[in-house]
This record gives C-alpha cells, structure tokens and sequence, in this order.
C-alpha cells in the first residue's frame, strides 16, 4: 500500500514527472470539455432537446467521478493533508465538484450552470501550480530530468516555463472548437443530414483535441534548465522535438526584450541567446520575467569565467 501511496504522490503532487504531466494534461482536457458542455445544460429544458438530458447527465457523472477520485487520492498522498485541504489546489478541486453534489441534494436550483463555470478554475490551478519552480528543482537532483540526462556534478538551479496566460490564451480555439461540436450535435438531432452534422462535430473535436495538445506542449515541454554548467533549450512539436544545450563559454550575448505595454505589465517577454556559432541565434518565446532570466544567466556566465580562470 506505502509503495501504491508513493507511485500515486508522484503522478500527482511531482509537477515534473512524465505521470503527472500525462495525468494532468488529460484532467485539463476533460476540464475543458466539461466547461464546452456548459451551454447544453441551458437547452435542457426545452422539450425538443429533452434527449439529451440524460447524456448530459451521463457526462457530468463521469466527469464529476473522476474529479471526486482525483480529489481523495490527492489528499490520500499529500504528506501535509490539512494544508492540502485549505491551499489553493485543494480549494480549487473541492469547488469543481461540489455544484454537483449540490445540485443533486436540491440546493442548486437555478445557478447550477453559473456555479460550473467555477470549473475553469481548475484550468488556472494547473497553469500556476507548473510555475512553481522549487518543486520541479527537488526532482532535477537526478542524473536524468525527463529526457534530458545531466552531466557530472550538474544541477539545474531554475527552469522557466511559457508565462501562464500564453497557455491559457491558446486554450481559446480549443474551447471554442469544442463548443461548436456540441452544440452541433444538439442542433443537427433529426435533421435530414444528420450524419453530415455529425461528421463535422467529430471534425471540431479533433481540431479542438489537436489545438489543446499544442497548447499543452508549448506550456509543459517548452523549457529553458539553467544549470551550473550550461544553458539547455527544448522546443517540442507535434510532431518532434529540438533540444539545444550551450555552455557559458559559448554564449557571446543574452537579450531580454517585452516591448509593448501589456507584455510589460504582464511580465511576458522573449530571451535571445546569441552564440558565437554561425546563425545560432536561439530565442524562446512567452518567459515570464525575462529580465530576471538573464540575469540569472549572466550570473553564471560570470562564475563559469571565475572558474576558468582559477
């Protein structure tokens, strides 16, 4: 059971295991999913749409379900359970599932739907609980930090991510891709061409599947390591991806830059390694606090030529 505990602990509370990113990354799309399927719930009172009453319900069994099984063995596997309760995370998961089980005892009466909206919350829960550096910092102790293998006596002191609203911007499309499929199936329901409103729902679920694995990958996968010893870049596709690692004694320039008004008062910026290499101008894009980035950079530029030196 203690080793059943563990293996839990680490799909879910360990922000930087391949589990946990799986697990998430699927609990997201299903949350996503779960607030496209809002505006169904305002048709089920109309008696042509009575159909889908129980589907919906269907649904919202399930995904509450899962929800409640994710929330118990989050608490199960916390090794601060009273805390866990009362943080952001532990809020968060209690209130994606109690409009439900209230609405189910009598007491939602006519603001179930407003309350599921609450549901998007748990979108923001995920995009501020990956920014937590310290944590992902405690598994980089390793030789091996995903894919990435590390050298001898290296240790990755930051990791920076996309800046939040980036991944939740890009959750737009596929929200709304979502939506359409949906409401598509409840307006086409015994039309003459059913079958070819049908196929374009399956259409608008796969372009919204496809947008939400993008957006996910660019959030999750798309990360500068600061080590000791070098700078290492991943950029992952849909389809591939690029890992680039440069040592300090090979990086000539660092340049921040978050031109503009709201990428300044949303801290959003680019970082442009310059590389004494032809063309090996590496930028990633969307950092948060990118000045604080190179700085940090810089910092170890300076002590790598301290090193040398001695």
């Amino acid at each position: 059971m203690k080793k059943i505990q563990n293996y839990l602990h680490l799909c879910l509370h360990d922000n930087t295991s391949s589990e946990a990113r799986v697990i998430n990354g699927f609990l997201s799309f299903l949350i996503l999913f779960s607030i496209a399927a809002i505006p169904l719930h305002f048709f089920v009172g109309s008696p042509e749409y009575e159909w889908i009453k129980g589907n919906l319900f269907l649904f919202d069994k399930i995904t509450v379900s899962i929800f409640t099984l994710e929330y118990i063995f989050r608490i199960w596997t916390d090794k601060h359970k009273v805390r866990f309760l009362f943080s952001w995370e532990g809020i968060v998961d209690f209130i994606a599932i109690a409009p439900f089980y209230i609405e189910k005892l009598g007491m939602g009466g006519s603001y179930y739907e407003v309350f599921l909206l609450l549901r998007i919350l748990r979108i923001l829960k995920f995009s501020v609980m990956y920014g937590k550096e310290h944590e992902a910092l405690q598994r980089c102790k390793a030789k091996r930090h995903g894919q990435l293998y590390m050298l001898s006596n290296e240790t990755v002191e930051r990791i920076v991510q996309k800046h939040p609203i980036i991944f939740l911007i890009a959750l737009i499309f596929p929200l709304i891709f979502a939506s359409v499929g949906l409401l598509t199936i409840l307006f086409s329901h015994g039309s003459s061409i059913e079958n070819w409103w049908f196929a374009f729902s399956i259409l608008c679920f796969i372009l919204s599947g496809t947008f939400f694995y993008k957006a996910w990958l660019d959030y999750q996968y798309d990360v500068i390591y600061i080590t000791n010893y070098r700078v290492i870049l991943q950029n992952h596709e849909l389809f591939g991806s690029e890992t680039n690692g440069l040592t300090y004694n090979s990086i000539t320039n660092v340049v921040p830059s978050n031109k503009g008004f709201f990428r300044w008062a949303l801290g959003i910026g680019n970082i442009e390694i310059e590389t004494a290499n032809r063309d090996a101008t590496l930028i990633f894009q969307d950092a948060p606090k990118p000045h604080d980035v190179v700085r940090k950079i810089s910092e170890n530029r300076i002590l790598h030529e301290e090193r040398l030196a001695d």
